[in-house]
C-alpha cells in the first residue's frame, strides 16, 4: 500500500494524496471521505486521529478516480476511461494465475501481539455512517480461509466490525466460498482458522473482491495481475498464508453460530441503504500482526452516485460484461460502462442488423451474477459517449419509445437489495425485476434519424486547445 501511495504522488502530483490531521474516527473520517469522493477529490490519508498515536492512520478514496485505477493497474495515469476498460478486459483474457511466493519474514511482523496484548480497538477503526451498528475496521479487507480437504486458499471481502478486545464479527451471505470452507471445519467439530487483513495494496483488495471460481485462489489472480507472485508468509502455528507486507492482520478462529454469536449491524452498504442486523459469526482473535505506523485501508460504502466514488468496481464489472458479450457472439461492441457501481450497465454497439441491440441486451443480462444487483441494462449507438452520463440520458430521452424499447425480466437478487419487501424476504423469494432498454436508433430507419447538433470530437478538441484559458476544466 505504501508503494501505491508513493506512486500516486509521483505519477499524479503531491496533491493526489492529501494528509488530513485531527479528524475523529467517529463519523468525521466517513463524512470527509464521502464529500471528497462525490467530487472525485484526492485520496485521503488520515493521521493524528484523536485518541490514537500519531502514525496510526486510515487511507480512503484510494481508487476514487479513473487515473488512480490506471496507476493501480500499472497503466499511464492519463489513460482514457474506456481504454482502462479495454486494458482490464484484455489483461483478464491473457492473465496466467501466478501462485504466491512464500517468504520467511516481512514487514507485517514488525509487531506481533498475543495473549493479554491483544486489543483490536488499538486501531482507529471508523464509524463510517451515523446509523452503523458499530465500528467497521474491514471494508476493503481480505478474509482468508482454507478448504481443509483440498488445501485451496480462498481470499474474499466481507464487512468486519470491532466487537471487543479479542473479537471481531463478520456477515457472510450463504453462497460464499469462505462460508463453505468454514462449514467443513464445523462439521468436524472444529472452529475454522481465519485471517483478516485490513490493510493491503489495491491489487490485493481488488482481487479479493473479484470472487474467483472455486478452486482458484485470489492470491493467484493478484499474482497474475502483478506479473509476479504475491509474497506471503506463515506466522507460527498458522496454516494460512498472509501478505508479507500487509499493514494489519488479525489471526484466529471462527466458531459456528451455535457456539458463539454476536449482534452485528446494521451497516450502510454500497446500495446507499442500511442493511441487515442480527446475530452473526465472530472471529476469536488469537494474534495481531502489524507494521509500525499501521494504515487501515478504508472503502466505506456510499450512495452509488455519478461519479462512482470507487471506480474499481464499475471498471471491473464493465470489463467482465464486455468479455461476456464477446463470448456470446455480440458483434461490433464499441464499449461497456457501469454506473452506480454496477446497478446500470451501458453497452455501445455499431448496429449491422435489426436484432443487434436486443442480442446485446440479452447477453449483458445473461452475465448478471446469481444474486447480483445489476438492475438496468442499456444499449446505445456508437455515437454516444457512454462514460458521460449526460450522453446516456440524452439517448434514453430521445431514442427510446417506452412502448417498444423497454423490457422487464425477473432474476435472482441479493439479501442487501433494499427493494425486497419484508413479505418476500420471509418467504425466501429473492427475485427482482431487471430492465432492458434499447436506446439505439431503430435500425430500419437509422440512416434517416435526425442528425445531432453537436460539434464532432475533432472540432471540440481544437476549440478546447485554442480557448483553454477561459474554458472550464
Amino acid at each position: 500500500m505504501r508503494d501505491y501511495i508513493g506512486t500516486l504522488t509521483e505519477k499524479l502530483g503531491p496533491e493526489e494524496v492529501r494528509v488530513v490531521d485531527g479528524a475523529n474516527w467517529d463519523l468525521e473520517i466517513g463524512g470527509i471521505t464521502e464529500l471528497s469522493a462525490e467530487k472525485e477529490g484526492p485520496a485521503l490519508l488520515f493521521d493524528n486521529i484523536p485518541g490514537y498515536p500519531t502514525g496510526y492512520r486510515v487511507f480512503t478514496n484510494f481508487m476514487g478516480t479513473a487515473s488512480r485505477c490506471a496507476v493501480a493497474l500499472g497503466l499511464p495515469a492519463d489513460t482514457a476511461e474506456m481504454d482502462i476498460i479495454r486494458a482490464w478486459k484484455d489483461m483478464s483474457k491473457r492473465i496466467e494465475p501466478v501462485p504466491p511466493v512464500v517468504v520467511e519474514t516481512g514487514t507485517v511482523l514488525e509487531n506481533v501481539l498475543e495473549g493479554d496484548d491483544i486489543d483490536v480497538s488499538k486501531f482507529p477503526a471508523p464509524r463510517w455512517h451515523d446509523g452503523d451498528g458499530g465500528r467497521y475496521i474491514g471494508t476493503a479487507c481480505m478474509v482468508i480461509t482454507r478448504d481443509p480437504d483440498s488445501g485451496w486458499v480462498n481470499v474474499a471481502t466481507y464487512r468486519i466490525c470491532l466487537q471487543g478486545r479479542d473479537r471481531l464479527s463478520l456477515w457472510m451471505l450463504g453462497n460464499r466460498h469462505a462460508l463453505a470452507n468454514a462449514k467443513k471445519y464445523w462439521d468436524r467439530g472444529q472452529a475454522c482458522p481465519i485471517a483478516v487483513v485490513v490493510g493491503s495494496d489495491p491489487i490485493l483488495s481488488t482481487a479479493a473482491a473479484i470472487a474467483a471460481p472455486e478452486g482458484v485462489s485470489e492470491y493467484d489472480i493478484a499474482g497474475g495481475l502483478r506479473g509476479r507472485g504475491v509474497e506471503v508468509l506463515y506466522s507460527p502455528g498458522s496454516d494460512l498464508p498472509i501478505p508479507a507486507h500487509a499493514e494489519i492482520v488479525f489471526e484466529g478462529v471462527m466458531p459456528p453460530l451455535s457456539e458463539e454469536s454476536v449482534a452485528e449491524g446494521p451497516f450502510g452498504e454500497w446500495t446507499g441503504y442500511y442493511t441487515h442486523a442480527g446475530r452473526e459469526r465472530v472471529v476469536r482473535v488469537e494474534r495481531i500482526l502489524h507494521r509500525d505506523d499501521p494504515i487501515i485501508l478504508g472503502a466505506p460504502p456510499m450512495i452509488p452516485t455519478v461519479p462512482a466514488g470507487d471506480q474499481a468496481v464499475p471498471l471491473y464489472s464493465a470489463s467482465v460484461t464486455w468479455d461476456h458479450l464477446e463470448a456470446s457472439g455480440v458483434q461490433n461492441i464499441r464499449g461497456v460502462w457501469a454506473y452506480a457501481r454496477q446497478l446500470m450497465m451501458v453497452v455501445s454497439i455499431e448496429q449491422t442488423g435489426a436484432g443487434d441491440a436486443m442480442h446485446a441486451l440479452l447477453a449483458a443480462a445473461g452475465r448478471k451474477r446469481s444474486g447480483g444487483m445489476e438492475r438496468y441494462f442499456v444499449v446505445v449507438d456508437e455515437d454516444i459517449d457512454i462514460t458521460d452520463i449526460n450522453h446516456v440520458l440524452w439517448a434514453l430521452f430521445t431514442r427510446v419509445d417506452p412502448a417498444e424499447s423497454i423490457h422487464v425480466l425477473r432474476t435472482p437478487t441479493t439479501a442487501i437489495d433494499p427493494r425486497l419487501s419484508p413479505e418476500k424476504r420471509a418467504a425466501g423469494d429473492m427475485s427482482m425485476g431487471i430492465v432492458l432498454i434499447d436506446a439505439c436508433k431503430p435500425f430500419a430507419w437509422k440512416d434517416s434519424y435526425p442528425k445531432a447538433n453537436r460539434f464532432d470530437d475533432v472540432s471540440r478538441g481544437e476549440i478546447r486547445d485554442r480557448w483553454k484559458a477561459i474554458l472550464p476544466l
